[in-house]
């Protein structure tokens, strides 16, 4: 196993024009804004899903202006829901039931193995990443330094569809020669969220920890006590941030417009105060080549992964 993954635009006006005579059911706007009219209003929506990565209403809150910005510029009604568990996305695009969603990493490998989707975009964060990491963490007063130390703890993950809060923990457990978690640990519990892991670490509620670095750094840049307490045993690589993807046999000029709209928010005024409050400073371009190291993860932990549980 390899160590190092462990670490303590405009469209040309002719090619717009050719692409909107192809449109058959959603509408989209032409290279000069104007837009192609529909006559089934209920034809005119877009179901985009949310995985279930911190407090719902916040996390609404937050993309919202993302959404409502799409809507606009579309001229189609986008509809959002996030997801009960990650897996929970999956399984609606292998169903047939959603067009478009932001995942996180290993949701995104997963449903691209199962449901073919094809990444589109995913956002630089204001602090310039478009990555994040995944963390082992517990109390600083839990006398837990090392993974001999963790053996018959309480372990709270998030989702066995993420990387921040299953993929890595496993992976890294598995490098110190731990290839059965549940015979390790006395309990594991999913808390369904990276926040909710975080705080049933803080709170006694578990002994250790694994959830997502930017979350768990906003919990310590807003309560200080939570910062006084708490310490990061162990860090992931780097693997993209939530990026938005797009089922398989999506009109191809309505992916097109997504991924215009989405690269150039930040070139106009509107774009900008659309980001402001996204709280990200651009949208980056992504592709299936971004998760090679997430797939080396899988591949060392010899996962299947047509035939992994949603």
């Amino acid at each position: 196993m390899n160590m190092s993954l462990i670490r303590n635009s405009m469209v040309p006006a002719f090619l717009c024009i050719l692409l909107s005579t192809l449109l058959t059911f959603l509408p989209v706007l032409d290279c000069y804004g104007a837009e192609t009219k529909m006559q089934d209003p209920a034809e005119r929506t877009l179901r985009l899903l949310l995985v279930p990565e911190k407090n719902i209403f916040e996390q609404r809150r937050q993309y919202k202006y993302i959404t409502d910005y799409l809507s606009r510029k579309m001229g189609i009604n986008v509809i959002v829901e996030i997801m009960a568990h990650y897996g929970d996305i999956s399984v609606a695009f292998q169903t047939g039931k959603a067009d478009a969603g932001f995942f996180g990493s290993f949701s995104y490998v997963l449903t691209h193995a199962k449901a073919g989707i094809e990444p589109v975009a995913r956002p630089v964060w204001l602090d310039g990443s478009s990555t994040y990491r995944g963390y082992i963490f517990v109390r600083k007063d839990s006398g837990i330094a090392t993974v001999n130390d963790m053996k018959n703890k309480n372990l709270v993950l998030v989702d066995r569809a993420t990387t921040a809060g299953y993929i890595f923990q496993r992976y890294y457990l598995k490098y110190y020669g731990i290839n059965n978690m549940e015979d390790y640990f006395s309990r594991i519990s999913f808390a369904r969220s990276h926040d909710a892991a975080a705080w049933a670490v803080y709170t006694g509620e578990a002994d250790i920890g694994g959830a997502k670095n930017h979350i768990f750094n906003s919990l310590k840049e807003e309560y200080p006590d939570f910062k006084e307490q708490m310490v990061v045993l162990a860090e992931s690589p780097e693997v993209p941030s939530n990026c938005l993807a797009v089922r398989k046999d999506l009109n191809p000029a309505l992916k097109l417009r997504l991924k215009t709209l989405l690269l150039s928010l930040h070139e106009t005024p509107e774009g900008q105060e659309v980001l402001k409050n996204f709280r990200a400073r651009k949208f980056i371009e992504t592709t299936d080549g971004d998760y090679e190291v997430l797939y080396k993860m899988v591949k060392e932990l010899d996962l299947d992964l047509h035939d992994y549980p949603d």
